[in-house]
């Protein structure tokens, strides 16, 4: 990358995540039926998360921005830099509500499962964005959203920002949900009132890893099937969910057991439509030249007869 260039991409970026934080000033209610981690939170708490979720995107990427060879370094360190970004997010999120260090333990953090479902999807989640930054034409950029996308415009590279930004935050209050939630101090402090009876936190809890672990067996290995990706957009006006093409080849096959058995079921499941819906074409066709050629012309003897006799 040309030296004279950085400065540029810099603006650019802060450019890109001054509007990002711009949106977080307006309420966020949901435009969309799914549950996120973050629908817990109080709406100033949700407000500081994301607020601290942006800045340290921000400096994760300006810091990889620096190095000798960003694209190579982004390209070999994805996973670690993704992972350590949730990491001090979720730690500084905690100091935020608490006003003291606490240490998130990296190990527990990277077992999580949404963690996990992170980390598997790192490349569109958290590299490409920067890669886009970098070049909007980056032959990476299409290699997923060609020819759908000839380019990474500036609405769409935010609308991927957005995207991780959502995803970063629900993560770290999953893992939070999972780690914090016995302790009555953590859910007055973080959680809308509705959710501190025990009863509506557990039914929520409940729902959501459910929906998580359906979107993992699931609904992921059909949107990838589908060549789609579900992207969480940041309006003024709420947050919503939007379905974007994407060829991600190389994941589906990677794809094993029930992930794959869904695959399955879908081609399956396709094939004996379109076979049905054959038959019932077939059966309908015989069933109109039967009325019309054969019965038709018993009638019609029928009534010649008729017609015969009265004139006798």
């Amino acid at each position: 990358m040309v030296t004279t260039e950085i400065p540029m991409i810099q603006t650019f970026m802060a450019n890109m995540f001054a509007r990002i934080l711009y949106k977080t000033n307006f309420g966020h209610k949901k435009g969309n039926q799914s549950l996120l981690c973050i629908d817990l939170l109080k709406k100033e708490v949700k407000k500081e998360l994301l607020e601290i979720t942006i800045f340290n995107l921000e400096q994760t990427y300006r810091g990889v921005l620096e190095k000798k060879a960003p694209y190579q370094y982004m390209k070999t360190h994805g996973e670690v830099l993704l992972l350590n970004l949730i990491k001090r997010t979720c730690e500084d999120f905690l100091v935020k509500q608490y006003g003291s260090k606490i240490n998130v333990n990296i190990n527990n953090l990277q077992t999580a499962l949404y963690t996990k479902n992170i980390l598997r999807d790192c490349e569109i989640l958290f590299q490409v964005p920067f890669y886009s930054l970098l070049d909007p034409r980056t032959a990476i950029f299409k290699k997923i959203y060609y020819p759908i996308y000839n380019f990474a415009s500036e609405s769409f590279i935010e609308a991927l920002l957005d995207n991780l930004i959502i995803e970063v935050s629900n993560c770290i209050i999953y893992f939070s949900i999972v780690t914090f939630s016995f302790l009555d101090t953590f859910r007055q402090v973080v959680y809308r009132s509705k959710f501190l009876s025990l009863r509506n936190f557990e039914r929520f809890r409940n729902n959501l890893i459910w929906q998580v672990r359906i979107k993992n067996l699931v609904q992921t290995p059909v949107d990838l099937y589908n060549n789609c990706y579900r992207i969480y957009i940041l309006r003024t006006s709420g947050i919503y969910s939007r379905v974007v093409y994407a060829n991600r080849a190389e994941q589906m096959g990677a794809l094993a057991k029930f992930p794959l058995a869904i695959i399955s079921f879908v081609e399956i499941k396709d094939f004996l439509v379109s076979r049905t819906e054959e038959a019932i074409y077939l059966f309908s066709k015989g069933a109109r030249f039967t009325l019309t050629s054969v019965i038709g012309k018993v009638i019609g003897l029928l009534w010649r007869g008729i017609i015969e006799g009265l004139k006798k």
